[in-house]
Order: structure tokens, then sequence, then C-alpha cells
């Protein structure tokens, strides 16, 4: 199998593609005396999605509740763990924050407020999924872990025939997942594949993930007049909803009936410019939506994310014209859906394409 660091882009085509496109949007900083980091924005949504932690943790112990609705109360300060993995956490695990780099690995930590490793996602998510999208055998967002044929060149298995009808109940133990075992099993994958992981990192994942479990589930338990099993149920509710809103957010912007799979030649190469690779591999959608630009983190104005990762997301929307714009004059494929229902929806005709058996078909 060709390592990650062997694949090689043809950046001699369109050379002129990336270095245009950034001068096209320092010349919108400039022209609108903002910059890419540091935004107002950006730190009133910290803020924000902090304070909607706290508080709304803060609820579930004040006694104002009873009932169903501190069930709703549990619910909600669940879903604010989403909504800082969309809003902080995402942004500043790439630098896009603040321009200081203290700045950014301090906010980085909210991943792990949220049951999280920061470092771990920044090795896969960083590297693996943004240096190189939908390549299979190195973009782990095309990784099906043997339950998802996400990609034409994964080995068929008969049971990828249903992959759409299973999929959002495995979409929504996504987020259970994560905060369980996934960390521990990326750590094993890793370092079989002579990744070192540091062991200070490891004893901080380790405690973290006590520090979840025991604010997330031993003080309510211990604290809250209600029985031991409605607040595992509130728990688990919460990562259902968690789950289908991360997978379906993140998976929409490359996973959807447009989507391509460029291929490795035997030496490595891939046959297009790295700016144009991210044309072709990734979508948007929802754009003229700002209720869900704001609530996602425009994780749903996603090619000017791969292109510029450094740029906070508060100002995706307004660069998304300048991304359309110069894929037209470079001749290049932008692929967008006007809603967040379509994408799902075609994300889903994508898995359903992907069960069929190609052998079959042929």
């Amino acid at each position: 199998m060709i390592k990650a660091a062997q694949i090689k882009f043809d950046n001699k085509q369109q050379s002129d593609l990336l270095p245009e496109l950034k001068r096209r949007i320092n010349e919108y900083f400039e022209s609108t005396h903002q910059t890419a980091q540091d935004s107002p924005a950006i730190y009133f949504k910290v803020v924000f999605w902090l304070a909607a932690w706290a508080i709304t943790y803060g609820l579930v112990f004040s006694k104002l509740f009873t009932g169903p609705s501190l069930f709703l109360v549990g619910f909600l300060h669940g879903l604010t763990h989403v909504f800082i993995a969309f809003n902080i956490s995402h942004d500043a695990n790439h630098n896009a924050i603040s321009k200081n780099d203290k700045i950014n690995r301090l906010l980085s930590y909210t991943l792990e407020l949220i049951g999280v490793n920061s470092y771990l996602w920044r090795f896969g998510h960083n590297q693996e999924h943004h240096g190189y999208l939908n390549v299979e055998g190195v973009d782990n967002n095309i990784e099906g872990y043997g339950m998802f044929r996400f990609s034409p060149e994964t080995p068929y298995k008969p049971i990828y025939k249903y992959q759409h009808i299973y999929a959002p109940f495995l979409y929504a133990l996504s987020t259970i997942n994560y905060v369980t075992k996934k960390d521990f099993n990326l750590v094993r994958i890793y370092e079989s594949k002579g990744k070192k992981f540091p062991t200070n990192e490891y004893v901080k994942m380790v405690f973290f993930k006590l520090f979840y479990y025991l604010y997330m589930l031993v003080l309510p338990i211990l604290f809250l007049e209600v029985a031991w099993y409605w607040v595992v149920l509130c728990f688990l509710c919460a990562h259902f909803a968690m789950g289908l809103i991360l997978t379906l957010t993140f998976l929409c912007g490359h996973l959807t009936e447009n989507a391509q799979f460029p291929q490795i030649d035997d030496s490595g190469n891939l046959s297009r410019n790295w700016a144009a690779h991210v044309y072709d591999t990734t979508g948007d959608f929802a754009v003229s939506n700002p209720f869900v630009c704001w609530m996602v983190g425009s994780i749903n104005v996603h090619i000017i994310h791969h292109l510029l990762p450094h740029v906070n997301h508060t100002h995706y929307r307004s660069l998304s014209d300048i991304i359309q714009k110069t894929a037209k004059d470079y001749n290049l494929p932008y692929f967008g859906f006007k809603t967040f229902s379509g994408a799902i929806v075609s994300h889903f005709k994508f898995l359903k394409r992907m069960g069929e058996d190609p052998n079959a078909k042929a």
C-alpha cells in the first residue's frame, strides 16, 4: 500500500489556481478591513456556545426542572456538545480562530471537554482527510470499517446492499463510539503503522475520558433526584441526535451523488492539481441559509474550508461567491445543493448506488 507521504499531486497543471484564489481572498479581506482570524464574530460564538454548555449544565442541577422538562434540559445540554465541535473545536484545531497559536491550542481542548482527544483528531482530520480527499486507503473520511462502502474501490460485501437503510442507526452511534472506544482504537491503528503515540497524550486522553463520564453520568446519577436509568437514557438520546447531526453534516460535504474518487497510479501520482482535486471531491450545501450556517459552523460551506482551512468559518458565506467564480474561471466543477435536506437525500442515493454489486451490474 502506498503511504500518504508518497502520494504526489500534479501541481504543474493550473499552477496559478491556488495563488490566484488566495489573491482574491486577500483582496476581499483588505477591501472589507477584516482578517482571516480574530474576527469579533468568531469570539462571540466561542463565548456563546461555552456559555450555552455551562448554563444548560447548571440548569440540570438547579432543581428548577423536574420530570420531562429536566430530561429536555439535559438533552439540550448534550446538543451543545456537537455545536461546540462545529463552532469552536473545528476551527481551533485548524488554527483558524486566532493568529495566536496558544489561543487556538487552548480552545482545541474543547474537544476534550466533549469527550474526544484533540491530538488524534488533528492527526486524522488535518493530515489524512484534508490532505487526500476521497483517496481510497488514505482519507479516513471514506473508511467504512467493514460496515459501509463509501468508495467504488472498497471491496464489495452483500451487506452493503442495505447500507442506505441501516446507515441512520449506525450514524446515530458515531459520537457514543467516539467518546468510548474510537480514540483507543485509533491509537492502536496508528501505532501498528509505526506512528508513536506520546505517553503524555495517552495519559491526557484517559484523564479527560474519565472527566467526561464523571460530569456527564456519575454526577447526575449521584445528585439528581431521578432514577439512574433516566440519566443514562438522556445521555444516549442526546448522543443519538448528536451522531446524526455530526455525521450527516460532514459526510454531505464529500459523499453525495457528485462524489468523485481520484485514483493514484502505481507510482503514487494523482492526475490533478491539489486545489482542483478539492473542487472535484468537495461540495457545498445550504449556503444561502444563515441558520444552518450559524449552527453548524459553516461546515456546509465546505469547499472554502478545504482550500483555506486557516480562515475561520464566520467568513465562509461571504467567500462562497469567490469560490464559485474561481471555479467558473478555471473551468472547474462546483458542486452544491440549495438545501441541507437536498444534500441528505443525495447522500442516501449515493449510499444506495455504492451498495450495488459492481460485478452483478457489469
